[in-house]
């Protein structure tokens, strides 16, 4: 569902998998599974669940706002067949995740922006829950026009607190990430 007033735009989104004989996928924490081989069994049910929420707000012409919130649920029917190394897909997504943003047009038509994204702790495959973490970003855009052309041009620098975290087991996102960027359109 979408609504939108003067100045506030609403998004809600709500879905609901039913998924029968689902194929579960263990090759990386198998035992004995070496490079390219892969251990897989059936799942009689898995159900996939949740809501989405977000709302815009331009609160002056030169600022604006967005929050949103993720929530999903999962519930899955025993095999029989779980050992150590069992783990479910669905158990790798996180029930909580949540985005903010807010963006200052500082020059005309150049917006300097910041946001921070939480996501909660999560299943993993390699058996381990993964901790939550908070991550924040700041970037300027900054769109051109030239000899006919639209330029829109990107300086930013992600996980600006240098917070140590993974969004898959066993591979560490880096400390801080910057780049430019340039895109054309013609």
């Amino acid at each position: 569902m979408i609504q939108s007033f003067d100045r506030i735009h609403f998004r809600t989104a709500a879905w609901y998998y039913d998924i029968k004989n689902f194929i579960n996928d263990n090759g990386i924490t198998a035992p004995g599974s070496g490079a390219g081989s892969n251990c897989l069994y059936n799942i009689d049910s898995v159900k996939l669940y949740g809501f989405e929420m977000e709302a815009s707000l331009q609160i002056t012409p030169k600022l604006r706002t967005t929050a949103a919130y993720v929530y999903q649920e999962h519930q899955v029917a025993q095999t029989g067949h779980e050992q150590d190394w069992t783990y479910y897909l669905p158990a790798t997504l996180p029930k909580h995740k949540v985005k903010a943003l807010a963006g200052y047009e500082v020059i005309p038509r150049g917006w300097l922006q910041v946001s921070a994204r939480y996501v909660g702790s999560r299943g993993s495959q390699k058996g381990a829950e993964l901790d939550d973490y908070l991550v924040c970003d700041i970037g300027f855009r900054k769109k051109l026009r030239y000899q006919g052309l639209d330029y829109d041009l990107n300086l930013y620098l992600d996980n600006a607190t240098g917070t140590r975290y993974a969004e898959v087991s066993g591979y560490p996102m880096p400390r801080y990430v910057w780049g430019v960027t340039l895109g054309l359109k013609f």
